[in-house]
């Protein structure tokens, strides 16, 4: 039987598919207390203000995104560029959940600027971890923003890639990262993070 989910989560969801149903100008906190069926006080007990709101969205989305690629690393062979492989495999098969919690964020962000450069401070601290073991990392930033750009465009619903040619980019883009890390990554030394070892940790 499926745990009840706490009311947190379920304000949370609410925020998120009352942006999506009807744009992010109409989140506020009597929309999301009575889409999630808590009163306005029970939704200000958890997140005092809108931009706390947002925030909690985006900590739980980077919360599930770095699990999601810590598992990918965990079954990945130690092995040059293992961190790299475990960032493109995790956002090539980011789950129904994530790309919600996504496009609602994307919708949210211009509601605060606080929002976008936490993003970009995380990517900093991830893009440095996963090209630190590259000898030639503009190949692999090349297949990343080629992944990211996939990614964004499905979550925009504007992509026009058929299935099955997508099936088969993302092999070839697969095919390129191993081809691409045994040619252009440092050799494993001492059992380093990237090479074996420890999972990505999640930075607060």
């Amino acid at each position: 039987m499926r745990a009840k989910r706490s009311a947190r989560e379920r304000i949370l969801d609410a925020a998120e598919e009352v942006v999506l149903a009807r744009g992010a100008s109409h989140m506020t906190l009597d929309a999301v207390a009575a889409h999630a069926g808590v009163s306005k006080g029970g939704l200000i007990y958890h997140f005092a203000s809108l931009q706390e709101l947002l925030q909690g969205m985006l900590a739980r989305f980077m919360a599930r995104a770095e699990t999601h690629r810590r598992r990918v690393f965990e079954r990945l062979p130690a092995q040059p560029g293992r961190a790299f492989k475990a960032h493109l495999q995790a956002w090539l098969t980011l789950g129904e959940a994530e790309r919600r919690s996504a496009a609602a964020l994307l919708a949210s962000c211009t509601r605060d600027p606080e929002l976008i450069e936490k993003v970009r401070r995380r990517r900093r601290e991830v893009w440095a971890e996963i090209l630190a073991d590259w000898t030639a990392p503009e190949r692999a930033v090349l297949l990343a923003l080629v992944v990211e750009g996939m990614w964004l465009s499905e979550l925009l619903g504007v992509s026009v890639l058929a299935p099955s040619l997508r099936r088969r980019l993302r092999a070839e883009l697969l095919r390129l990262t191993d081809e691409w890390c045994a040619a252009h990554t440092a050799p494993c030394t001492g059992g380093g993070r990237r090479c074996g070892g420890r999972a990505p940790v999640r930075r607060r």
